[in-house]
């Protein structure tokens, strides 16, 4: 298994070429969210039908790149909210609270075209319009992401970013959400309980961010080795003989290639678990406390 059932990458890829969903124009989308017009006609498809390899490789430019931009990322303390906008797309994360349950939840729009992203990201008021634009059903991706998740986003923003404290704010937050739901009456003193272990988890940590994984795949495909000889290197990556499921397998992982959900609609890793952070630092010859493990 890939990664934890709750995070956003569970499900597994479908094979090449068959059943992606188009990936919204920003450009397109930032306007049209004003408008109020349908999303039939700015959705192109990113990703090259039948070509996983070919699109793999240009996302991998857009996020290790020579060119990859830091992330952009704002948190609001009152809204419970954090936005991130780097070369991988735009993400909102949102920390629900409710009578009998609560937890954060992922927007996400992954690789769309990359003028829109530096268009929003060149605006003093990026962080609202990517705001608006996660929010709109049609362009994003929404699931329930562990605190762990959205620690791991804070915490690479925090290092090569614009966040101060990232991580340690997505806990304090968390936390204090947490407090006031034990407060609040049986229901959700127990969604509160809950939360406060999330945050013991993902403090150990639960979850990695993915940028340095994806540098390094960058600076050993630059030195000419082959993406199935690198996921050779560990004995827990895959013992499939196709070595293109394999390579397919590695690009899943490392968020460069989409996986399939329940309702057919393709997701990209941002993040990956400790477990299998520890197999793609294997196969990319890193240290593991080289990516916070």
């Amino acid at each position: 298994m890939d990664v934890m059932p709750r995070t956003c990458e569970a499900a597994r890829a479908a094979p090449a070429g068959g059943g992606a969903t188009g990936t919204p124009s920003v450009q397109g989308a930032s306007a049209m969210s004003e408008t109020g017009e349908t999303t039939a006609t700015v959705m192109p498809d990113v990703e090259a039908p039948g070509d996983p390899d070919g699109s793999s490789l240009e996302h991998l430019a857009r996020v290790a790149g020579p060119g990859a931009p830091p992330p952009l990322a704002r948190l609001r303390v009152r809204e419970r909210d954090l936005v991130i906008c780097d070369g991988a797309g735009i993400a909102l994360y949102t920390l629900t609270l409710g009578a009998r349950s609560a937890g954060w939840e992922q927007r996400a729009i992954s690789y769309p075209a990359a003028a829109g992203v530096r268009a929003i990201a060149e605006r003093p008021d990026w962080d609202r319009r990517a705001r608006r634009l996660c929010r709109h059903p049609d362009l994003s991706r929404a699931c329930r992401v562990p605190v762990g998740v959205v620690a791991a986003e804070a915490r690479v923003a925090a290092e090569v970013g614009d966040l101060e404290d990232g991580e340690e704010a997505v806990y304090r937050l968390t936390e204090a959400a947490a407090a006031m739901l034990q407060v609040s009456g049986k229901e959700a003193a127990k969604a509160g309980r809950a939360l406060m272990e999330g945050v013991g988890r993902a403090r150990r940590p639960s979850h990695v961010p993915l940028r340095r994984l994806q540098e390094a795949l960058a600076e050993e495909l630059a030195l000419g080795r082959s993406p199935a000889a690198l996921c050779s290197r560990s004995p827990g990556f895959s013992d499939s003989p196709d070595e293109g499921a394999v390579v397919s397998l590695l690009y899943r992982r490392l968020g460069l290639q989409g996986t399939l959900d329940t309702h057919g609609r393709r997701r990209h890793a941002r993040v990956a678990t400790a477990e299998i952070a520890v197999v793609l630092s294997e196969a990319l010859d890193l240290a593991p406390e080289e990516v916070g493990l």
